[in-house]
This record gives structure tokens, C-alpha cells and sequence, in this order.
């Protein structure tokens, strides 16, 4: 397991490491670090595996911008499927946001990070009192609910889908990432739907159309067409998501949509 050393933190992620909150805080606020957190869930065998944080056009917020950090467990080990249970933190020194834990799940064969949907805890921890110690309280709470994404995965696994239960699957997945977004014109749902690799080519299981649609959504690189006012096309690509914000509310509403998927099929 490859995890990430302070130094890469650093890096990726310079935020994580500010000691102090930003004016705006009020004196009820109680300022910790990320860091500390992070030692906190190392001594439980905890290690950080991927991170970001916000852009900020304001140099002076930089500092305290949100970041967002995903744990495995050391002795974590993939499944058959090759799927690793995971924790999903959120969090920001400017006082707009509390700690954010969630639970996660990564795919080693696309390098997709899943997040946990509507149904699962989304445990939120203002910036006062125990702030550690809740915070590794949450993670045991929110880790049972990661192999329970596992568990709801297989079972996606055994599902097949028709190729109108794709499209509907897409259609609304592209409702929700582009119906306030003029792309929306310009990809087709159908291109969601195009697998990346070779293996995924005849897969119709859910958890694989799922995968498809999520990875396309999130790593953008979608192509397609825009006509101009002067009636000629031009070629568009989609971006990936970059926002924490974004990247969370679509990554646990489409969890939420397979979700559903299943249960309509029954499983």
C-alpha cells in the first residue's frame, strides 16, 4: 500500500498544516490542526492515502482553505474484487466548515475513490471540545460503513442490467452533473455509458456500469460537440472535478442512484 509521507502532504496539500484558524473564526472556535488528526488515526493504524484541497484566487486564504484526505487501514487488504474499505475526511481552518468523516471505498483496477451515499453516516464534528477524540470515535463508525459499501457492492456485481436500465442510469447521472452546465448539450448520456478499458467492455453488471459512469463524471476527458452562433461545431472535453464540494455531493448521489438501482431490480 502506497500511503503519503508528511513531505508529500506538504506538497498536495499545504493547507492540512496550519496552526492557527483564519480572523474570521470566533473565540468559541477551537482550533486543531489537521495534522494532529492525522497522527491521531496513524496511532490507529489509520494512514493517509490520497489528499487535496481547494483552490483559492485569495492568497491570504490559502492557508485555510478546505482539504479533503482519504485513510486506509494498515493491515487492509483488497478484495476479491480488488475494493479497499476507506475513510473519507473533510475539513478547513477559515471557520465556514466543521469536520467532515465519511465512509469510502477504492477500486484498484480504475483507481476510483467512492464515496458513501445518503443512507450511510455522514458524521460532522464542530470545531470544539474533544475534536480528536470524536473524530476516532467517528472513524470506527464510518469504517463499518465502508465494508458495508463493500458488501452492497458485490451484490451490485451480481446484478444485470438491460441496456435501457443503462441508459436510464446515465440519462440521470448526467442530470446531475450537467443540468446547470451549458456541456450539457454537448455530451450526449449515452457517452457515459463507454467503457475505458477493455475488460469493462461487455460487463452490463451494475457495479460495473456504475464504475463507468462514475469515472467518466469525475476524471472528465468526455468529448463532444458544441454549435456555435455561426452554425459551426466546435470540439469540447469535459474537465474533471476538482471541487471538494462537488466531488462529495456527486460522488454519495450516484452511490445513492445504484443504490436505488438495486432496489429496483430487487437485490
Amino acid at each position: 500500500m502506497q500511503t503519503l509521507a508528511i513531505e508529500n502532504l506538504k506538497k498536495i496539500a499545504p493547507s492540512i498544516f496550519t496552526e492557527i484558524g483564519a480572523n474570521r473564526t470566533t473565540e468559541k472556535y477551537q482550533h486543531i490542526s489537521t495534522t494532529r488528526l492525522i497522527e491521531g488515526l496513524r496511532s490507529e493504524g489509520f494512514l493517509p492515502v490520497w489528499a487535496t484541497q481547494c483552490r483559492s484566487r485569495n492568497d491570504e486564504q490559502k492557508a485555510f482553505t478546505k482539504h479533503m484526505l482519504r485513510f486506509r487501514h494498515a493491515d487492509a487488504k483488497a478484495t476479491e474484487s480488488g475494493l479497499f474499505s476507506e475513510i473519507v475526511l473533510v475539513n478547513s481552518h477559515d471557520g465556514l466548515s466543521s469536520y467532515r468523516l465519511m465512509a469510502g471505498v477504492y477500486r484498484l483496477v480504475c483507481s476510483n475513490g467512492l464515496i458513501a451515499g445518503k443512507t450511510y453516516n455522514d458524521i460532522r464534528i464542530r470545531h470544539q471540545g474533544d475534536i480528536l477524540g470524536q473524530v476516532i470515535e467517528g472513524t470506527y463508525t464510518v469504517i463499518k460503513d465502508s465494508k458495508k459499501m463493500i458488501d452492497a457492492s458485490e451484490r451490485m456485481s451480481a446484478i444485470q442490467l438491460h441496456p435501457r436500465e443503462k441508459m436510464i442510469f446515465a440519462e440521470l447521472a448526467h442530470n446531475l452533473r450537467f443540468e446547470d452546465s451549458s456541456m450539457g448539450e454537448a455530451i450526449k448520456p449515452h457517452k457515459l455509458l463507454e467503457p475505458r478499458r477493455f475488460d469493462e467492455l461487455k460487463k452490463d453488471d451494475l457495479f460495473t456500469v456504475f464504475n463507468v459512469i462514475q469515472e467518466h463524471i469525475m476524471k472528465g476527458g468526455i468529448r463532444g460537440y458544441v454549435k456555435n452562433p455561426n452554425g459551426r461545431y466546435k470540439r469540447v472535453r469535459t474537465r474533471a472535478v476538482t471541487s471538494i464540494d462537488q466531488n462529495t455531493a456527486l460522488n454519495r448521489a450516484l452511490w445513492s442512484l445504484a443504490e436505488k438501482m438495486m432496489e429496483l431490480k430487487g437485490a
